[in-house]
């Protein structure tokens, strides 16, 4: 077994002269967030195919309305904090394992004040099927941002066995969990106040029991040092401020469809982001895997490599968004025969898989800490996807959203490949 790997490894060494990578270490913790991400999409895929099949559209998109709600509110969780934490950890500064968990978890709270005030304005609205649901989980997301910094720790620890492994069991948990519910739910369709409170609090409570487990035995475990850098937290306010746009634009589009076009819409409109979403996971899982590497990289180091990689992505991209075009309606008819119309917008979402060399890009200016070219990046791109989503849902409506997603996508990409052009 030895030599067999030695084989491999020796292999891998040979081939980075093609690929200018370090292929031992992406197949060292490529493996397990492959394995990861496998079990999750896996995991996704079997609970999309039960909402799809199992569950009213009207249910899922007002299911799906309650998650972008506290997800447009989650700006007061400090979302910042994780990258910035990865980035500290990776130069062995642990000590804001501990620090930025407890302002996070104070933070949050505001969130969860969000959350309880939306919860009251459905229930004097006389919405049970929205207030309950909120009212509940507000109570659940203070811990639940304080515990997902774990993912982050293991990261920057380049721990990425520890964080598959409790990955994907969370993600086992929570897809089993949703549907075996689901399945239980065929026996009581009247009953859709307590559907849409039980599937809610399903997800957001398993995620949080779970990664509240976890997080203390990584914290008896791996036992992080105390090691402090002042500049962490402060960088870590800097991304969550520079995320604030980002949040807006992530759920305006389905907070709009839902108010004026109804949950059945948003149901629809959900099912044509999915399959996209999920091929943009790779490229998500390697931007993961490159932060710790490139955190110990000189600026000049990263300009040089980086964007010849990413022009060779680009070209594979291209192929398999003609790939996905052409099975889209196959993977429709067979998985999801509720949500054919949404065949057209998949469609042409599948192309904003052109910007994902933003991905790599801001991995990249997250490593190097280079805050200026993050705002210059962020800011402009975040105010534009808005202006785009408004404008489009205004002349074309759910049309004209995939269009801005897609434009703004490909837009940041080409701002972030600018930026790094800069370092």
């Amino acid at each position: 077994m030895r030599q067999i790997r030695s084989k491999i490894y020796s292999w891998l060494r040979k081939s980075e002269q093609y690929t200018q990578t370090d292929n031992v270490y992406l197949a060292k913790g490529g493996f397990w967030l492959v394995l990861n991400r496998a079990v999750a999409i896996a995991g996704s895929f079997l609970s999309a195919v039960a909402f799809a099949n199992l569950l009213d559209p009207a249910l899922f998109g007002n299911y799906k309305y309650i998650i972008s709600l506290v997800g447009f509110l989650s700006i007061f969780s400090l979302k910042g904090f994780g990258a910035a934490l990865t980035q500290a950890v990776s130069r062995g500064i642990e000590g804001g394992f501990y620090s930025l968990s407890k302002t996070r978890l104070r933070f949050a709270c505001l969130q969860s004040l969000g959350v309880i005030a939306l919860g009251g304005y459905y229930l004097y609205q006389s919405n049970f099927l929205l207030a309950l649901p909120l009212f509940f989980i507000s109570f659940i997301l203070p811990f639940r941002s304080e515990f997902s910094l774990i993912t982050n720790f293991l990261t920057g620890r380049k721990n990425f066995r520890l964080s598959a492994k409790y990955q994907s069991i969370q993600n086992l948990i929570t897809n089993f969990s949703l549907i075996v519910f689901l399945l239980s739910a065929v026996f009581f369709p009247a009953k859709t106040k307590l559907i849409v409170f039980s599937l809610v609090g399903i997800y957001f409570l398993s995620e949080t029991i779970v990664n509240g487990f976890f997080y203390i035995r990584i914290k008896k475990q791996l036992q992080p040092n105390r090691r402090e850098d002042p500049k962490t937290k402060k960088y870590g306010y800097h991304l969550t401020i520079v995320d604030f746009l980002d949040q807006v634009a992530q759920y305006l589009d389905q907070i709009l469809i839902f108010q004026q076009v109804g949950a059945i819409r948003l149901a629809i409109y959900t099912f044509a982001l999915w399959p996209v979403d999920k091929l943009k996971e790779p490229i998500q899982m390697i931007a993961t895997l490159a932060l710790p590497k490139f955190s110990v990289k000189n600026s000049s180091e990263l300009k040089k490599n980086l964007l010849p990689k990413i022009f060779k992505l680009l070209i594979l991209t291209g192929a398999v968004i003609v790939f996905y075009c052409l099975i889209a309606p196959f993977i429709f008819k067979i998985f999801f025969p509720r949500y054919t119309e949404a065949i057209i917008y998949s469609r042409i979402y599948a192309i904003s898989l052109l910007g994902i060399g933003y991905l790599l890009s801001s991995a990249a200016l997250n490593s190097q800490m280079a805050i200026k070219k993050i705002y210059f990046l962020e800011i402009p791109a975040g105010i534009l996807s808005i202006l785009l989503l408004i404008a489009g849902w205004w002349w074309l409506g759910i049309l004209g959203i995939i269009l801005a997603k897609t434009i703004s996508e490909i837009i940041r990409s080409v701002i972030s490949i600018i930026m790094i052009k800069k370092l």
